[in-house]
């Protein structure tokens, strides 16, 4: 095989100021995908100086205006120690507990950050336990811990990087997280991260003590430099940028956190557009369906709901093997590839329930399980992963790094509200009766005009008619249905004159 074709690439399409996608290639496969719309600007890690607008102690939780369309929620753990307002004990011999009406008040100014976008009909989640990422490390300030990246496994750099961050005697009151990519960094860019991130601390503050809450205090950076920042590391060969502005803006980055890598990063000038010319177009598009076809013959069905992602594997025409037993488990291990690669691009948080084609053979589902973990360890967020039940159903939580993949590019659906389904014209049909037997009940009516969709005036004047007509003799009025095509399904109007 030609190892360039593994190579790693960062191809950024950012031709239109409207939207910025980010890939992260290897060879021609897609193995991570962020985009950014101008409708659906990203907020996590924003942070804000907001006020308490309302204390639930049945929730145990504050909302707070930060200056979004809604309210965030801020839950009592997320409540650092030093915004509390009262911090009295029980007395001796009293059993008590703290209640959040005890911690913070309606009207407290709180430096919040977002740790969860909003969705559907959530508002953001929010935390006073604010962390500022660097490129090599994670600065906590008010915290009280310091720990180094789990994906570190070698104990030789763990107790190294243990040791570097100790000789740099970051002040007490800052708690650290040593991130993946400071494996086997010098002191010296360690150094330089720590103080350019208790720099920025040192300002954020300065701006929160005379700014006037709800306001922003701070604004992660572009998802161009997130992108760099979070993915780069020493695989990535070639960094291609169709914008000549993020191309300066991330150059200039690349010169700050490594600068013997500045030559990778260049200007994409090739007429053809970027995605097409790496062949990956096509594969983003499929992140935004809900069917994936698997190269066996099966396929996986995904499907976000508001409490869960449901995850289907079907064989289809998978028949290659010799048994049944054997089909379903070489399609399994497929779909486990494949469904670690989707959460990824996807982005899809929470819990996450999948249905794998029963397997009889207990060995079979131990190495399907196995196969689900080895291909989620290159997945940033923190993933739980149990083992598949006696009904075929395995559950994992997935941390929600940022918004899922829709968010920006899609929206409900006006005709269907998000279900998916619209009614019938019979079930209209029929509602618009009920309706108009209602309305006409009324006094001193001799005209009536209904507005309807075009479907439903079909129905009606062809099926109802007979209903229609018992109506007008009964109530002694005229009765006129028009069809209005620009009307959505559902959609009626009534008009009694």
């Amino acid at each position: 095989m030609n190892p360039k074709k593994e190579q790693h690439k960062i191809l950024i399409n950012a031709v239109d100021p409207e939207e910025c996608r980010i890939a992260l290639v290897k060879g021609s496969r897609l193995e991570s995908f962020h985009i950014e719309t101008t409708a659906g600007e990203i907020t996590r890690g924003n942070i804000y100086k907001g006020v308490v607008t309302r204390v639930e102690p049945s929730l145990q939780a504050a909302f707070v205006d930060y200056g979004g369309e809604k309210n965030g929620f801020l839950q009592q753990h997320e409540i650092h120690s030093d915004y509390y307002s009262s911090i009295e004990k029980p007395a001796a011999g009293k059993k008590g507990t703290f209640g959040i009406r005890d911690l913070i008040k309606h009207g407290q100014e709180l430096l919040i950050q977002v740790t969860k976008e909003p969705i559907l009909n959530k508002g953001a989640m929010l935390t006073t336990f604010i962390s500022l990422p660097g490129r090599y490390v994670v600065l906590m300030p008010g915290g009280k811990s310091s720990g180094i990246s789990r994906k570190i496994e070698d104990e030789n750099e763990r107790g190294r990087l243990k040791g570097i961050m100790e000789s740099l005697k970051v002040p007490e009151e800052f708690g650290t997280i040593v991130r993946t990519a400071a494996q086997n960094q010098k002191k010296q860019e360690i150094s330089k991260d720590v103080r350019y991130l208790l720099r920025l601390w040192t300002n954020i503050k300065k701006r929160g003590v005379s700014a006037s809450a709800p306001c922003l205090l701070y604004k992660e950076l572009h998802v161009a430099i997130r992108a760099i920042r979070d993915h780069f590391t020493s695989e990535v060969k070639e960094i291609l940028i169709d914008n000549k502005t993020i191309f300066q803006d991330v150059k200039y980055f690349i010169r700050i956190i490594s600068p013997r890598h500045t030559n990778i990063v260049k200007v994409y000038k090739d007429p053809q557009p970027i995605f097409t010319r790496y062949e990956i177009e096509d594969q983003i598009s499929s992140i935004f369906e809900s069917r994936i076809p698997l190269k066996s013959g099966g396929h996986i069905v995904i499907n976000p709901t508001e409490a869960l992602v449901a995850v289907d594997v079907n064989s289809g025409k998978a028949t290659r093997e010799r048994s049944m037993e054997e089909t379903a488990y070489a399609t399994n291990m497929e779909a486990a590839a494949e469904i670690a690669r989707q959460l990824r691009l996807r982005d899809l948080g929470g819990l996450i329930v999948i249905d794998f084609i029963d397997m009889r053979e207990r060995k079979h589902n131990l190495a399907v399980e196995k196969a689900m973990k080895q291909h989620s360890k290159p997945d940033k967020a923190r993933i739980n992963i149990g083992k598949i039940s006696r009904f075929g159903l395995m559950e994992l939580a997935r941390q929600r790094i940022a918004a899922s993949i829709e968010y920006g590019s899609f929206m409900p659906c006006p005709h269907c509200q998000g279900k998916g389904l619209v009614p019938s014209a019979e079930r209209l049909a029929l509602e618009f009766l009920r309706r108009l037997r209602s309305e006409t009940l009324k006094d001193n009516i001799t005209q009536v005009k209904g507005i309807v969709p075009r479907n439903v005036g079909y129905y009606l004047l062809n099926k109802k008619r007979k209903e229609l007509l018992d109506v007008e003799t009964r109530r002694n009025l005229t009765i006129t249905v028009e069809e209005d095509p620009a009307i959505q399904p559902g959609e009626s109007r009534i008009i009694c004159e």
